[in-house]
């Protein structure tokens, strides 16, 4: 609690200033300082708990600041953006969808600024980028000084795959006002794991973080993983363990730890590791497939299986809420879902995924919201269609990569038909049809490791040696976990290796 309280002292100085703002709902708008969106509250006691939670909220930090817009919304129940912000910080589907909804049906009571983020909000239920795009412009227009308003365009575009127009965003958040953590983090992060990637500009983001928030747990986690990202795997371990000094009830900075370990090859100390996050985790789910991948590295699929499919059995008899079993459930048997489909088990694979359709049905109904249904409807297509190719039922599973399509038909989201175009590569590769597969690879996300994998194969296959080995350098010491990373880096370092 010693760094809350230290973060709430440094905030007292601009809570002040902005309360005044806050006095007068007439004038609120017009003296609110033109570096934010603005809030307004009648209590100065909840703009103070609003505060604390957006600076943990803005390092990155939901899990913290969750309480603090909870506190706000006791003490003011008709504030606005500590409505918005709760969803933000929410710990399930149903958590978010909930305050979510909470937050939109506020809109008597909402400024612009507000009123517009609520149709953003709502062109994302219908998954629709084009129009959120659309929208965050017009919060420019409305706060043309406000560097959120422009992080907020900038995420807009990276949906569409904007990635330098998403930077060049970024940036001028950061020079409108240099103070404002997530556009810094964001460009940071940006160049950390979005191509084209540049790990020396990420460090340097992220150490300029970590000076203007030296408590900050998080921003020790990102410098952590720039070094990670460099190959630097000690030194990431370092940060990784002074970010669990500063807040030792952060699970993410044990986690990281557990990550730096795993790829050391100290699994017991990962191992050890995960289980301490999943500890002071909210729910005790924490981790799960973390720990899991640890024996993947080891060599040893049939009990990554085990251990995930014994997780997922044991959260019935744990007193969480609903929407958190099926979460925790849902992680499990996706990662169950890709071992057995790597190595090629299909009758384990179509038993999981009959598994994985009702937890699918039911995240889309606790995120309430028609595409997010349509969504998980079109994910259980391509699960299915990926459990015909593993069986060598190749006309099924086009007939079902189909059903994607239709499903997703309305939906106006330039990548929604990745897992369509993931099928017919998986199909053609298989087939033989290595140019065809190439063709429908072209559309799928370039910074997807597992996705990048089969992309290597299919250039080696159809006679691009040379683009197929930068793919398996490229990928080789990616360092960052993932079901998809775990199954492959073995082998991948085994043919690196080899082929020097």
């Amino acid at each position: 609690m010693l760094q809350i309280r230290k973060s709430i002292a440094l905030l007292m100085t601009a809570a002040l200033f902005i309360i005044v703002a806050c006095q007068s709902p007439q004038t609120a708008e017009n003296t609110y300082p033109e570096n934010e969106i603005p809030v307004r509250t009648d209590s100065d006691e909840a703009m103070l708990e609003f505060l604390a939670g957006l600076s943990f909220l803005d390092q990155g930090n939901a899990q913290r600041a969750k309480p603090f817009f909870d506190k706000a919304l006791e003490l003011d129940p008709d504030f606005v953006s500590a409505q918005m912000y709760r969803a933000f910080s929410g710990n399930s589907a149903k958590d978010f969808a909930e305050n979510r909804d909470k937050f939109i049906a506020m809109r008597d009571k909402a400024n612009d600024g507000e009123k517009i983020i609520m149709d953003i909000l709502l062109a994302d239920m219908d998954d629709d980028d084009v129009k959120e795009v659309a929208l965050s412009k017009k919060l420019v227009e409305k706060y043309p000084n406000s560097a959120r308003a422009y992080d907020w365009l900038a995420g807009s575009y990276t949906s569409l795959d904007e990635t330098e127009k998403a930077r060049e965003l970024w940036t001028k958040a950061a020079e409108l006002d240099p103070e404002f953590i997530p556009a810094i983090t964001n460009l940071g992060l940006s160049y950390l794991f979005t191509s084209p990637k540049d790990f020396k500009k990420a460090e340097k983001y992220m150490a300029k973080v970590a000076k203007k928030v030296p408590q900050s747990s998080r921003a020790q986690i990102n410098l952590g993983d720039c070094y990670r990202a460099q190959n630097d795997l000690p030194k990431a371990l370092t940060h990784y363990v002074k970010a669990a000094e500063l807040d030792p009830e952060d699970q993410v900075a044990l986690s990281k730890a557990g990550h730096a370990n795993s790829f050391l090859g100290n699994f017991d100390e990962a191992r050890k590791n995960f289980q301490d996050a999943r500890a002071i985790s909210e729910f005790g789910t924490g981790s799960i497939n973390f720990e899991a991948y640890t024996y993947l590295y080891e060599g040893d699929p049939k009990k990554a299986l085990a251990f995930l499919e014994d997780a997922a059995a044991n959260v019935d008899g744990m007193e969480i809420p609903e929407s958190n079993k099926t979460g925790t459930k849902m992680n499990c048997t996706f990662n169950c879902a890709m071992i057995a489909m790597h190595y090629g088990d299909a009758e384990h694979l179509k038993n999981v995924v009959e598994m994985m359709k009702p937890l699918s049905a039911q995240v889309g109904k606790d995120l309430a919201s028609n595409a997010a249904e349509l969504n998980q409807k079109a994910n259980m297509h391509f699960w299915d269609a990926m459990a015909s190719v593993t069986a060598g039922d190749y006309d099924e599973a086009l007939t079902k990569a189909e059903m994607i399509k239709t499903t997703l038909e309305s939906v106006n989201d330039p990548n929604k038909l990745r897992p369509y175009h993931r099928v017919y590569a998986h199909v053609h590769y298989k087939q033989g049809n290595y140019d065809k597969s190439l063709e429908h690879a072209a559309h799928l996300n370039p910074d997807n490791v597992y996705d990048k994998y089969w992309m290597a194969y299919i250039n080696k296959k159809a006679g691009n040696a040379d683009i197929a080995m930068k793919m398996f350098n490229d990928i080789a010491d990616n360092n960052f976990n993932s079901v998809g990373y775990a199954l492959i880096r073995n082998e991948v370092k085994e043919i690196v290796a080899t082929a020097k």
